[in-house]
């Protein structure tokens, strides 16, 4: 684990808003449609450009300014709500069984073409990954496995690394549905070797059918691969190398294995707290990152701020892209059919749901909810110690919302980056 504390001293927001325009002056490359518009979101999140919730007391007539939040899942504080949500939802969803951890990854010879070819070739890596071990549970068991796919496209220190994290159930429903099947006991998946065979021969495969149909596109420097020979020639040679496949061992509860792989599903790829120096003269950030190849140990690099930011965008999700998926018993059309005869099958019961449970988790709560939850009451007013009554939403070109927000004493922008905002 990363020991550099988690308090958080450069906002992102705040990188983006004092160097984003120098940055799209000086970069050559183009820039995706997407990226802009996260980017503005990002920077107009709590700002007056999103416009406020206005409240008032009731007695001594102070107002209150809500700022609206951008709802966006790469905005570091934004999309940690949305992750604790979706991890909270699947959770009440999965079944109680044992589950493992699985990572694959791609040589790195082919990250460039994924890169250029976004998001047919991500699109390619879940299907791979979940034909691979639908096969291999189908043909050699009979059963049909529980598989939650979430795409990470980055390493600890944000360079491109597209690789999937699996969560699999420990065992499989029988094709049947007759039976709950578990081959090997408790504590055992599959062999390694096996997985990184069939992940190695399913992503090959799927890239030469996407080749001969015309689905890929190469840059210039890499012009040659257009022509199919070429190209087949250097995924025959990947066929020589070893894949990346880990199976992690058996979890009776993946709470936090499912908290982990999706903490950047829906927020930033970089929590705040790793940034730990920002210098406005030099224009240079310096972040930590865990370094695998020193042993997982915490490493430091320090990048040009406009690098920095170009290594962060590069991750930003196209739009409609689902960075999760779910197959076999989990599959999103089947999943009430097949968790129903699995739960028959294990003597379990069905989930509650809120409605029926009183320990609805903190994530799912509304906005004020979750602040009482924490010992504040944000509508309750500091003075009078009364509620806060709603005088109306403030949106738009014509409402002063910039007095407003100085009134109350909100930013009009993000804390510049220099400053302790911890």
């Amino acid at each position: 684990m990363l020991a550099v504390g988690t308090e958080i001293r450069y906002r992102i927001a705040a990188l983006f808003a004092a160097h984003w325009d120098a940055f799209v002056r000086s970069t050559r490359q183009w820039i995706r449609p997407v990226v802009f518009e996260t980017v503005r979101k990002i920077i107009a999140c709590r700002t007056p450009a999103l416009g406020c919730h206005l409240y008032a007391c009731p007695k001594c007539q102070r107002l209150e300014v809500v700022p609206h939040s951008c709802k966006s899942r790469f905005c570091p504080s934004c999309g940690k709500h949305a992750t604790d949500r979706w991890a909270a939802n699947v959770l009440n969803d999965l079944l109680d069984v044992p589950y493992h951890h699985l990572v694959l990854a791609v040589p790195a010879h082919l990250r460039s073409v994924l890169s250029f070819n976004r998001p047919a070739t991500l699109n390619l890596l879940f299907q791979a990954a979940i034909s691979a071990l639908s096969q291999w549970a189908r043909e050699q068991h009979g059963m049909r496995l529980g598989i939650v796919a979430v795409l990470h496209t980055f390493g600890s220190d944000l360079k491109w690394h597209p690789h999937l994290h699996l969560l699999v159930t420990e065992g499989g429903l029988s094709l049947d549905a007759s039976r709950w099947v578990r081959p090997y006991g408790d504590g055992w998946l599959m062999a390694h070797g096996g997985l990184k065979k069939m992940w190695r021969y399913h992503v090959i495969r799927a890239l030469r059918q996407a080749h001969r149909a015309g689905e890929l596109r190469f840059p210039k420097s890499a012009a040659f691969l257009a022509e199919y020979p070429r190209f087949n020639a250097l995924l025959r040679r990947l066929y020589e190398i070893v894949w990346y496949a880990h199976i992690g061992a058996s979890l009776r509860d993946p709470n936090f294995t499912l908290r982990y792989i999706g903490r950047y599903t829906k927020r930033a790829v970089l929590a705040e707290y790793r940034i730990t120096h920002y210098d406005p003269e030099r224009g240079t950030v310096r972040f930590a990152f865990q370094d695998y190849a020193q042993g997982g140990r915490t490493s430091y690099k320090t990048l040009p701020v406009l690098a920095f930011i170009g290594r962060l965008i590069r991750h930003i999700p196209d739009k409609h892209f689902k960075m999760v998926r779910y197959a076999g018993l989990f599959a999103t059309r089947w999943r009430q059919h097949y968790l129903a005869h699995a739960r028959s099958l294990l003597g379990h019961h069905e989930p509650a749901t809120q409605e029926t449970t009183n320990d609805t988790p903190v994530c799912l709560l509304p906005w004020r909810e979750r602040q009482l939850a924490a010992g504040t009451d944000p509508l309750s007013c500091p003075i009078c110690r009364v509620p806060l009554q709603f005088v109306r939403l403030v949106f738009g070109p014509h409402e002063p919302i910039a007095e407003l927000f100085r009134a109350a004493g909100k930013p009009l922008r993000p804390s510049h980056p220099a400053w302790d905002t911890g």
